[in-house]
């Protein structure tokens, strides 16, 4: 038989073990501290999210880092104000806390919070507008005027021609607006002979600069509004540079003029495509911007604004204008190429 204090030895070992067992299976005695979880919005203008890769990334290591539910939103209709306010009211009925919107109009989307349609924190992306009434508003973005001030002083640098040709779409956004600004700042105080083609379609385009040639007696300089009409010139160049290779049987040229279009392509964007054709020479300056940190930063702003916290107003972020040789500099690495 167990003496008395063999028993009470047992006793206590057993207690030991179900104590052990409350406190690894159940949090009756210790509970753990919940994680909360904020969803958030972004709402952008576009249709497409070509433009916004590396935004993506930034946002999406935001959301794991601060344990963030963050739903990434595009329009049906590229630059369709009126579907946009539709969206961010949709959003913040579903539950969303923050909402991160890159405006089509920013004084419209700020109406929604002064007219409280819209109670929740907002985020604008790329907007100067202010926010007048009530409402906690917050912007993030770059200076494209200053960019465009920065492409301009290297077109001059070049010294490619005193002919420019700005093309963009037909219906600038207010980025657009606002680097083709800062490169007119630039350019037209330094007698720049400024032409305008936006809205324009790529032939359209190649028209307007054979007819330059034929007044001028030179080509121009092609300066691309919008990563879209830059896209679209590079490959018209790349194309251009094909058929002038093409050859017959008899190994003659072809006969096709082999003068390019233009003297050279500038623009902005951050795109794969765009860094390929900077890289095989059809675009001679790149604006380009750190969007993987502006992607980061909006979710950590919009975490800190749900739990209630005072948030700085950061307003521009990096931005640098590159060319061809840039491509392999390692100070670029991060805003070209960042790692998810």
């Amino acid at each position: 038989m167990m003496s008395r204090k063999e028993k009470m030895l047992w006793i206590f070992y057993g207690l030991i073990l179900v104590l052990l067992f409350l406190l690894s299976s159940t949090d009756l005695i210790i509970k753990e501290k919940e994680t909360q979880v904020y969803a958030i919005s972004v709402i952008i203008e576009d249709s497409s999210d070509d433009n916004y890769v590396n935004f993506r990334k930034g946002m999406d290591r935001a959301a794991i880092d601060l344990n963030a539910d963050v739903s990434f939103i595009t329009l049906y209709d590229k630059g369709n104000r009126i579907q946009q306010e539709e969206l961010i009211l949709r959003e913040q009925q579903d539950g969303s806390r923050v909402l991160i919107v890159s405006p089509v109009d920013g004084e419209k989307v700020l109406a929604l919070l002064e007219d409280k349609r819209v109670s929740v924190p907002l985020i604008l992306l790329n907007s100067e507008a202010v926010l007048t009434g009530e409402g906690i508003s917050e912007r993030i973005g770059f200076d494209y005027f200053q960019m465009g001030q920065e492409l301009a002083e290297q077109i001059h640098k070049d010294s490619l021609g005193q002919s420019i040709c700005l093309i963009g779409e037909r219906k600038p956004d207010s980025v657009s607006i606002r680097f083709r600004d800062g490169i007119l700042r630039v350019l037209k105080p330094l007698g720049y002979d400024i032409r305008f083609l936006e809205g324009r379609s790529p032939e359209e385009w190649e028209e307007a600069f054979k007819q330059m040639k034929m007044e001028d007696g030179i080509l121009p300089v092609a300066v691309a509004l919008d990563p879209e009409s830059l896209l679209s010139m590079a490959v018209k160049l790349t194309e251009q540079e094909a058929e002038f290779e093409t050859e017959t049987g008899n190994g003659e040229a072809s006969g096709k003029d082999k003068e390019p279009m233009v003297l050279g392509l500038y623009g902005r964007g951050n795109t794969v495509r765009l860094l390929n054709y900077l890289d095989k020479g059809m675009i001679q300056g790149l604006s380009i911007t750190d969007d993987f940190s502006a992607g980061y930063l909006s979710v950590k702003m919009a975490v800190d604004l749900a739990e209630n916290q005072i948030v700085e107003d950061v307003v521009y972020l990096e931005s640098r204008c590159i060319r061809r040789e840039d491509l392999r500099r390692k100070e670029y690495e991060k805003m070209l190429y960042p790692i998810e």
